[in-house]
């Protein structure tokens, strides 16, 4: 069995984006999504299928760091008004779709997929965000539609010269802008990167700091704090309440 999850403000707004000049840009926004989803349902042979919506809400991120994606632009006024439309769109095409109070999309796609990979399922989820590639393993791969790959495990380490399971450690160090999460000052990818490559872990790293050369054991004794909070913040949760099982989220292949 196959399932595949659709990150759905990520797909939705990346094809408004481009459809943002014409005056029917809904209309085409939400034809192009569904064709999307079905294509690649197809292409997997999928046999279930849902997409993850999200309320706008204070999750329990923006409780902890009240900076979570500060800076990103405001959904459109037109898109936010036409979301329902979308997906009424989907659920009237048999497409499942998931929307949870309180919780933010991705810690729910995060959860559904390891569950479903833990149960046995191939799992594919079809986003842009690289921050899914932390859940990434035999059974769970993460599909880039828009720019035609897929990361699985050998593409992590070709990509981050890291385990799937070692980028939160990643980012604790170097920080995410996206996200507008705060690293460890001094700290880029590169040193980053083999730091984990000789100690295997942040905490291992920061148990070793007075061992590291002057200028990272400095920057690791001021800011360690901030580098176990954006861990903490960039590791997607998987233990969200989901409240449906598996069956719920079957598909079926429209006809001609």
């Amino acid at each position: 069995m196959q399932l595949l999850i659709i990150d759905a403000m990520n797909l939705i707004r990346r094809i408004y984006a481009a459809a943002e000049e014409s005056e029917l840009a809904l209309d085409a926004t939400r034809s192009h999504c569904l064709s999307v989803i079905v294509r690649n349902a197809e292409q997997l042979q999928a046999t279930h299928v849902a997409v993850v919506f999200e309320q706008k809400c204070v999750t329990w991120r923006h409780e902890v760091w009240p900076d979570y994606k500060l800076g990103r632009p405001p959904m459109p006024q037109a898109l936010e008004q036409g979301l329902a439309e979308i997906r009424q769109s989907f659920q009237q095409a048999g497409i499942s779709c998931i929307e949870l109070a309180g919780w933010e999309g991705d810690d729910v796609v995060a959860t559904l997929a390891a569950k479903a990979a833990f149960a046995g399922l191939k799992v594919t989820v079809l986003s842009t965000d690289k921050g899914f590639c932390q859940l990434v393993n035999s059974r769970l791969t993460v599909r880039n539609h828009f720019d035609r790959y897929t990361w699985d495990e050998l593409m992590v380490e070709q990509k981050f010269g890291l385990l799937p399971q070692q980028l939160p450690d990643f980012w604790a160090l170097t920080g995410d802008t996206t996200n507008h999460l705060p690293g460890v000052a001094g700290i880029g990818p590169k040193t980053a990167g083999q730091l984990l490559d000789e100690h295997r872990s942040l905490d291992l790293i920061l148990a070793a700091h007075e061992q590291c050369d002057t200028r990272v054991r400095n920057a690791l004794a001021q800011h360690w704090p901030q580098a176990l909070l954006t861990r903490a913040l960039a590791t997607l949760r998987t233990d969200v309440p989901l409240g449906f099982n598996l069956h719920d989220l079957r598909w079926q292949p429209p006809g001609p």
